[in-house]
């Protein structure tokens, strides 16, 4: 069925402030309260090389859309619902309602899409998300009219590739997954759709959904955990101190993290200068505080591994702490991952881009916002597949060095 369509270039794609993952709020209450007055730098990437975005997307329609959503603001009817979380202090929210954006520059170089945002690392953060679904949805909508394709052809494909995921779900029905599919959705009303098919078709599958305002239309969790630009930032900042404490910076996120947040919402994202390192130098205090890691590069069967072995290393029982999977999953992949460790450690997962954009007729693209300056010092990721490391490669290669990294796998990024 298809209903309502909103392929409609008089309506914003992103339609309200809270239309956001929900960890760019709880990031950003770490953000308020420990570097209100930090100036970052965010710019966008198209990590799918075959694709040359600028020949899909308009610049000037592009602009109009983020023009619109420098407009939106947290309103008291989205406040309210904050406040619900018990988790944020009456200020905190008052500065959200006192957001206004500026729009980013959006160009083209050397025949590639450029954007770009400067400014109060508070403020600034919001437009990843923002910058992601709507770029994305964009060039669904161009591609699709390249290729002929109808959005009524798209839904009906989509829609039977949906169902054959319900059917997987079905049969197994002791599978969790939160849905963490905003970025790089094929279209605002698509996500919304298969929300609620899931919902409706496979109760109890969904556990909660990373976009707030989807989240609470359905009345769901909004779950999420935290992003590599915490350590990113926090690294760059250092860098002025010297490689020891770029290298401490990874370990003070995890103690601002757990100032502010109790045990649910303790969940390491490891991998953002490589995994091993990470671990080989993780205070105790973290590794038995913290509920466990998030995955999001490499090998994830061999990731598991190692943090089982990890856990067994420091007389931890894995059965008590969690890894959430959260890179480029499909229902099939979450099944072989959840039968492989099955009692041996708990395991969640977070399925974003298969979900909301696997319509058949096209592919979804690797598109990402990262932050590339803080205070004026680069900010570099390197991850555990190279092929998602972003930064200067002078820059990678001097962070490589700082933290001992020497790992060479690449794996191009697909969904």
């Amino acid at each position: 069925m298809i209903k309502n369509l909103l392929w409609n270039p008089d309506v914003p794609i992103v339609r309200r402030a809270d239309e956001n993952d929900v960890y760019k709020i709880l990031m950003m209450y770490l953000i308020w309260k420990y570097y209100p007055n930090l100036r970052v730098k965010f710019g966008f990437k198209n990590r799918t090389k075959t694709v040359v975005l600028s020949e899909y997307v308009d610049l000037l329609e592009l602009q109009e859309q983020l023009r619109e959503t420098a407009k939106l603001q947290f309103t008291e009817e989205i406040i309210a619902v904050y406040r619900t979380w018990d988790m944020f202090p009456e200020d905190f929210l008052q500065a959200l309602a006192d957001i206004k954006l500026s729009a980013p520059t959006v160009y083209k170089e050397d025949g590639q899409l450029k954007i770009d945002i400067e400014g109060l690392w508070f403020e600034v953060t919001l437009w990843e998300i923002y910058i992601l679904c709507t770029v994305s949805e964009l060039y669904g909508r161009a591609r699709a009219r390249a290729e002929s394709i109808t959005e009524a052809a798209l839904w009906k494909q989509g829609n039977i590739l949906l169902s054959e995921k319900i059917k997987l779900f079905k049969a197994n029905p002791d599978l969790r997954i939160a849905q963490f599919g905003l970025r790089r959705r094929f279209s605002v009303l698509w996500e919304d759709h298969i929300t609620e098919r899931l919902l409706t078709e496979c109760p109890g599958v969904i556990t909660g959904v990373s976009n707030m305002y989807i989240a609470d239309k359905f009345g769901m969790p909004a779950q999420g955990t935290n992003a590599h630009e915490l350590p990113m930032a926090l690294t760059a900042l250092a860098r002025h101190e010297g490689p020891e404490a770029m290298r401490s910076a990874p370990y003070k996120v995890l103690d601002l993290w757990q100032s502010l947040y109790g045990h649910k919402s303790l969940i390491m994202l490891d991998d953002a200068y490589g995994s091993e390192i990470f671990r080989a130098s993780l205070p105790r205090k973290f590794t038995v505080d913290y509920r466990g890691f998030r995955h999001d590069s490499g090998d994830p069967v061999q990731y598991g591994e190692a943090v089982i072995a990890f856990y067994k290393e420091h007389g931890i029982d894995p059965t008590s702490k969690i890894i959430i999977f959260s890179d480029g999953l499909s229902p099939m992949i979450a099944i072989q991952l959840l039968e492989h460790f099955r009692g041996r450690i708990n395991i969640a997962f977070g399925m974003g881009t298969n979900l909301t954009n696997d319509l058949g007729l096209m592919h979804a693209l690797s598109l990402v916002m990262k932050i590339v300056e803080a205070a004026g010092n680069p900010a570099v990721k390197l991850s555990n597949n190279l092929d998602k490391a972003t930064g200067p490669e002078d820059e990678i290669a001097y962070v490589k060095h700082v933290f001992g990294y020497t790992n060479t796998a690449r794996q191009a990024v697909k969904y």
